[in-house]
């Protein structure tokens, strides 16, 4: 019997992501009681040494005619100074870092300063918001923290600053919120996640912010614009940050990613969890799981809700508790999926489970346009509509392991392929990354994730690498199955790499991508799963 998700189910497992309490927590991808956190001992904090730019940038060479010319060097960290302070906050405790402090950053070399608000572009200027239902922005400040919340052009925003802060602020990104009650269309409550180990955030002097953003879907360009806007919000508050970190998981991690290529002279580095990597990079791999399983089953789906995906998908399988039972269409699906998120890794077969039933769901905002189009005949080109991300999946050549036993020829021929205007695809609001990464970036990703695959960090670091960013970018896999299924230890280090990195100017390790991945990751995952054939004896 088919054990189907119900559109509850999805609408909660669709911000869970199959996370696991702990690490969904940790990653902001779920709703549900943060549980206790350990307390950590404090890192290396801003007051230290000046990270050397050169030591995180790209740097500029004399090269010969026909190598690349590698961009100028951007500032690895942004030093904002604040004047005189006009703070609600501060008048209610929150005290300003000493001036020893003051005086040191000064001294460090000074980036200029980031655009007034008045002067600062919309990444996406038009956002229209029906029939939003906002969540009620107040909440309790923890020991020894200030809150002030509210709300900005209908997104709400939450704050909290140590009463001992020491000038940094965390801007928190979360994730793709998911489906309505209906399974039809994009949730219309726009809702919180406050910052994970937020405790910890709070004890080791840092403040934090976050927003619900105006519009649910997936949406990083609007992420940047309403989080930028609590960070005005901030400085009005107290005063501007010294230091300012993005991080967030999921959809989170791509609105780091994208701030960080658009806005450098706003944050000193971005930490991204489980990231949609290259923003719409992850729109055409869910487009193309669409395409790839018409082109196997044969005809599209005959309802557009959730129930009607999923009773489409049986073709292929089923996902259930125990596993994942498939067809032998759906053997030869995997093995399409498998080697375009990446090839042979860990965790892949357990991941797929996952991800199953939510990929298949999320078809409810890719099929109208197809069914809108009649009948797509072999090969047809599927417009996007407007609305929608800019996917596009026309240059995109699909493979797979000969023993899968499929014409992969006919398939390219045959395959349904979604496109979209160009002036779209290329807006960096909504569309594909520069190329350029112009503030430092940690990554985690796990390697069994297939939400947001590996692939995408993997592609994103070969642009960097040819584009000449490749030095703002580290890339820390960790082999797991599942999205945003980190632990505690893997993600509080991930903070912890991040501020040692600009306090120190060297880069942490990371993983290169581009080879085989079915090694990666064995120097960030701790615990390793019990039957891990890379896993260390004890």
């Amino acid at each position: 019997m088919r054990v189907t998700l119900s559109r509850r189910q999805f609408v909660k497992r669709s911000g869970w992501l199959a996370g696991g309490a702990v690490a969904a927590a940790l990653v902001g991808c779920t709703e549900d009681k943060r549980p206790d956190r350990q307390q950590v001992q404090p890192t290396q904090t801003a007051e230290q040494q000046v990270p050397n730019a050169q030591s995180v940038q790209p740097q500029t060479q004399q090269q010969v005619a026909t190598q690349r010319q590698r961009p100028d060097p951007e500032p690895a960290e942004q030093v904002e100074q604040g004047g005189e302070t006009n703070s609600a906050l501060q008048q209610a405790g929150v005290e300003q870092p000493a001036s020893q402090t003051q005086q040191q950053r000064r001294a460090r070399p000074q980036p200029a300063r980031p655009e007034s608000p008045a002067e600062r572009r919309l990444l996406v200027p038009d956002v229209v918001q029906d029939g939003h239902e906002l969540q009620d922005p107040a909440f309790e400040p923890i020991s020894g923290a200030r809150v002030e919340y509210g709300d900005i052009d209908g997104a709400g925003y939450r704050i909290e600053m140590p009463e001992q802060w020491n000038g940094d602020l965390v801007l928190w990104a979360h994730g793709f919120r998911g489906l309505d009650e209906e399974g039809t269309g994009f949730s219309r409550r726009l809702t919180f996640d406050d910052i994970p180990a937020r405790d910890v955030i709070i004890g080791q002097g840092y403040g934090w912010a976050t927003s619900t953003y105006r519009v649910n879907g997936y949406v990083p360009g609007v992420g940047v614009d309403d989080l930028l806007r609590v960070k005005d919000r901030v400085a009005e508050l107290a005063r501007p940050p010294l230091r300012t970190y993005i991080a967030g998981g999921s959809m989170g991690g791509a609105t780091a990613q994208l701030m960080a290529q658009e806005f450098p002279g706003e944050i000193a580095a971005a930490l991204a969890f489980c990231p949609a990597m290259g923003n719409v990079w992850v729109v055409d791999y869910i487009a193309a799981w669409q395409a790839l399983a018409h082109w196997l089953i044969g005809e599209p789906p005959s309802r557009l809700d959730v129930d009607g995906m999923l009773e489409w998908a049986e073709a292929l399988g089923t996902s259930h508790g125990s596993g994942l039972s498939l067809t032998p269409l759906g053997e030869q699906f995997a093995a399409l999926i498998k080697t375009f998120t990446g090839g042979e890794r860990w965790g892949f077969d357990e991941g797929l489970r996952q991800q199953w039933d939510i990929a298949f769901s999320l078809g409810v905002t890719i099929w109208p346009d197809v069914v809108a189009s009649g009948s797509p005949a072999p090969g047809e080109v599927i417009p996007v509509s407007r609305e929608l991300p800019p996917a596009d999946t026309r240059e995109h050549i699909y493979s797979a392991d000969p023993v899968a036993g499929i014409d992969v020829q006919r398939l390219n021929e045959e395959v349904i392929r979604f496109g979209s205007d160009p002036d779209r695809r290329h807006d960096p609001g909504v569309g594909i990354p520069t190329g350029e990464l112009r503030a430092p970036m940690l990554a985690l990703k796990t390697t069994g994730d297939l939400f947001t695959p590996i692939h995408l960090d993997r592609d994103y670091q070969r642009m960097l690498q040819e584009s000449g960013w490749e030095r703002n970018l580290v890339v820390q896999t960790v082999r797991r199955a599942g999205h945003c299924t980190f632990s505690e230890r893997e993600a509080l280090a991930g903070f912890t790499a991040i501020v040692s990195w600009l306090s120190f100017g060297f880069a942490p390790a990371g993983d290169d991508l581009q080879g085989d991945l079915s090694l990666v990751g064995t120097r960030f995952t701790d615990p390793f799963d019990e039957d891990d054939p890379l896993r260390p004896e004890s």
